[in-house]
């Protein structure tokens, strides 16, 4: 009579590319740290267990649990390590010899020797099947070329960002946002992209992390742009998204400041310019605040 395993699903990551998925139905003794072997479309891999995730019904794991790595797969891995180090050296040799413009990052060999795979980063397309050819001569083995992206390039290899960090995609992205210059505006941040240009040469991946935060941005009066409050009129000066503020400077130098709280329990109310109202840029906004303003 068998006996039922209790199974869950892990959080795993991949010592190739360093990016994470899910696997299922791994047994329950398998803890964070753990390393086992699961079954890909690359072959046998050794992987790292880096905690416990949800199971999703509508987007499954691809992926097959074999077993608990033992001291034989992992002295196995190390051994093809060394061995995919020197076939790298001599792919970059005999990638420099057929001029081509390529940037190889790293070779993998699975547990099982299914294939050897090269990543390499690149700005076009590459004819690198001369390449392959050599390579296949000299290392008996099958050959698989794999171009990847400069932030998975960086996500491989690792790199310090200018917060003098390890950078977020080597850490703990999954996967990649889209990240554009209008976040800088809408985060208030100098339109210099220069400045917000990571290691990879794209925007910093952090940009797009608090950029939700910034939406009420659309709700609120333009900066420079003048208000009347009870009767007095202020000129916007800043938002404040970390604490939630609005600060206005008065016709006298006087300063006052309302919280995001604030204005919906004093039920501000915002009339910002519509498409057909015919308002024109110079004129003022203006916004009623219902009760006592100091209160």
């Amino acid at each position: 009579m068998s006996v039922a395993i209790d199974t869950k699903t892990v959080r795993i990551r991949f010592l190739d590319t360093h990016k994470f998925s899910d696997v299922e139905n791994v047994p329950e003794d398998v803890q964070k740290g753990d390393f086992i072997v699961i079954e890909t479309e690359k072959g046998e891999e050794l992987v790292l267990v880096v905690g416990r995730s949800v199971p999703d019904p509508d987007n499954p794991s691809q992926y097959k649990f074999l077993r608990k790595a033992t001291k034989k797969d992992i002295s196995i891995f190390d051994k093809h390590e060394k061995e995919a180090e020197k076939a790298l050296a001599l792919c970059k040799k005999l990638a420099e010899n057929l001029g081509l413009k390529m940037n190889l990052l790293k070779s993998y060999i699975p547990l099982n020797r299914s294939k050897i795979m090269f990543y390499y980063v690149s700005e076009g397309r590459v004819d690198f099947r001369q390449l392959v050819k050599e390579l296949a001569k000299r290392l008996k083995m099958r050959i698989e070329m794999r171009q990847v992206g400069v932030r998975d390039g960086v996500q491989m290899a690792g790199a310090i960002g200018v917060c003098g960090q390890q950078c977020c995609c080597s850490v703990f992205i999954d996967k990649f946002d889209t990240v554009n210059v209008e976040m800088l505006e809408e985060q208030n941040l100098p339109p210099t992209p220069t400045k917000f240009t990571g290691i990879c040469g794209r925007l910093m991946c952090c940009l797009a992390f608090e950029v939700d935060n910034y939406s009420i941005r659309k709700n609120l009066p333009e900066l420079e742009s003048e208000v009347e409050i009870n009767g007095k009129k202020y000129v916007v000066k800043n938002y404040d998204f970390i604490k939630e503020t609005i600060t206005f400077y008065g016709e006298e130098g006087e300063i006052l400041v309302l919280t995001f709280d604030q204005i919906d329990e004093l039920g501000l109310k915002r009339e910002l310019p519509c498409d057909n109202c015919g308002m024109k840029n110079n004129e003022v906004e203006r916004i009623e605040l219902e009760g006592n303003e100091n209160s």
